[in-house]
């Protein structure tokens, strides 16, 4: 295992540069192309794969081995299709992670954070270090799927691993160490960890202590936009790529998206949405005849990042730790660029996509295209719409979704919604409360007006949800980019590269992407 490299490559001179950027997501995995070229990104995918936890024993892993083939070939596939590639970079979600042993193997397949192999020891873990006590040291919200749950139920379970274990990295370190030798840890990613100070610049030390935790598992802490090194070159000869470089970016999926956000700019192509006015968003919120909110390193904008998970946050430039955030479920992550991210995590379209998943086992398929339909025809007068919790645990693990909204209801004493189009319309519409509730939350905590709300990733391809978040809120909506982890990437090894300066991002995302804008209806505005 090998140290990081500091320098950057000086590439300003190429025409255009080609990288690529790995997304692994909670249901797929995708290897995307990324050119730069007068000054924009543009991204084409490459190869898509399935990313699904596999069960072995009883406990749920990551299929690491042949998530790395599926990577290689995306790879090999660029590489004949485009010709030389000047990087790549790895992003994931966060929290996970595999343990190299002295020779710098896996000495496990890494666990999926769904596994409920943490839920006995939660206990045992908080006796020793309180939710309010993990807070304050980390700036993470406690939870069992945190990195320190995790490891503290593995070094539990297993004893010996104290002796055999040498390295702890987590899943984006782990796939670019496999790609280019090199072990460091990241920032973004190390950042969801519950293992690191607030400011996500050194392990803390005190938790380090109270668990009774190695020390010595924890690699080099390194910024986002670091590069490591070149493909081995074992990889370079097999896969026909060349010697592209590997770097650490902004390795946790959430991290990517946020670079990825045209602060101050509608964006390259901009629309509105079927009931917007032809006025202007407040500054730096998307005038595109203005700078101001590329400029500001606090915009006054906050941020849905929309998936599987929703990501509702807003930048700050230093941990917020008061009580108060912790009591509202707040959590604290490192930015590209050194800044916070104070967000909350909110089961998002999982729950319309295990509803998917149910119909479909029963022969009844209903695309996302249709659902969405399905739902916006709806005439909601008499219908039965549910308001739900996206965070009740009762949704948190893969089942039988329908009828665990109909648990859910007769719980809280609702009626039971009956046909697709009211199950959909309730998810949907409590998805988009639950924003709004986190939006006023955010307002409260940091004493910053939101002045309107930028949604990126693959959720916001529900147009649906993003003009019941404009209705909820009563505030402009910004939809766009839908590839925000895959831009992001980009934009993050542009960087490393020397390509762009670190302070253009943002006006080079604007410049790259396309953004659907949408109107609170007058009964919603603020």
């Amino acid at each position: 295992m090998t140290e990081a490299k500091t320098q950057a490559m000086d590439i300003t001179g190429d025409p255009e540069i080609r990288l690529l950027a790995i997304d692994l997501g909670a249901s797929s995995g995708r290897v995307m192309l990324g050119s730069y070229r007068d000054g924009k990104v543009t991204v084409e995918e490459i190869h898509r794969f399935p990313n699904g936890p596999v069960e072995v024993n009883g406990h749920l892993h990551w299929d690491v081995q042949r998530l790395l083939q599926e990577i290689k070939q995306g790879i090999a596939a660029a590489a004949a299709s485009y010709g030389p590639l000047h990087s790549l970079s790895v992003d994931t979600w966060g929290v996970d992670y595999g343990l190299l042993d002295e020779q710098g193997e896996l000495l496990d397949v890494p666990h999926h954070y769904r596994d409920q192999r943490m839920t006995d020891i939660a206990s045992v873990l908080e006796a020793a270090l309180p939710p309010a006590e993990q807070f304050k040291l980390t700036g993470n919200q406690s939870s069992p799927i945190n990195t320190v749950y995790q490891l503290f139920a593995d070094l539990m379970a297993k004893p010996e691993l104290r002796t055999t274990a040498r390295q702890l990295l987590m899943m984006p370190d782990l796939f670019n160490y496999m790609l280019s030798g090199v072990a460091v840890a990241e920032q973004t990613i190390w950042s969801t960890s519950g293992l690191l100070n607030p400011q996500s610049t050194a392990p803390s030390a005190e938790v380090l202590r109270r668990l009774e935790l190695p020390a010595a598992l924890l690699p080099r802490l390194v910024p986002a936009g670091t590069v490591l090194g070149e493909l081995r070159t074992t990889l370079q000869e097999e896969l026909g790529s060349g010697p592209l470089q590997i770097i650490a970016g902004a390795s946790h999926d959430t991290a990517s998206a946020v670079a990825s956000i045209p602060y101050g700019g509608f964006g390259s192509s901009y629309a509105e949405s079927s009931n917007a006015d032809s006025g202007c968003v407040d500054p730096g919120c998307g005038d595109p005849d203005r700078i101001d909110g590329f400029s500001d390193p606090l915009p006054s904008a906050a941020f849905i990042s929309c998936g599987t998970w929703s990501l509702v946050g807003l930048e700050t430039a230093e941990p917020v730790l008061s009580d108060a955030a912790r009591a509202s479920g707040f959590t604290n992550e490192s930015c590209f660029g050194g800044t916070n991210r104070l967000l909350k995590n909110i089961t998002g379209l999982w729950l319309l996509q295990e509803t998917q998943r149910s119909w479909a086992e029963a022969g009844e398929p209903l695309s996302h295209q249709e659902a969405t339909e399905l739902a916006g025809q709806l005439d909601r007068q008499g219908a039965c719409i549910a308001e739900l919790d996206p965070n009740d645990p009762l949704f948190s693990t893969p089942g039988d979704m329908p009828l665990r909204i109909e648990s859910y209801c007769i719980r809280t004493g609702q009626p039971v919604p009956q046909t697709r189009a009211e199950i959909i319309r309730s998810i949907l519409e409590s998805l988009a409360r639950s924003y709004a509730d986190t939006i006023r939350e955010l307002e409260a905590l940091t004493g910053r007006p939101v002045r309107c709300i930028h949604m990126v990733g693959g959720g916001i391809q529900n147009k649906l949800l993003c003009q019941l978040t404009a209705d909820a809120t009563g505030k402009y909506v910004i939809a766009g980019p839908v590839e925000a982890s895959a831009i992001g990437n980009i934009l993050v090894q542009l960087t490393a590269l020397g390509t762009i300066d670190p302070a253009e991002v943002r006006r080079v995302a604007a410049r790259s992407c396309s953004t659907l804008r949408y109107q609170p209806s007058l009964s919603h505005q603020n």
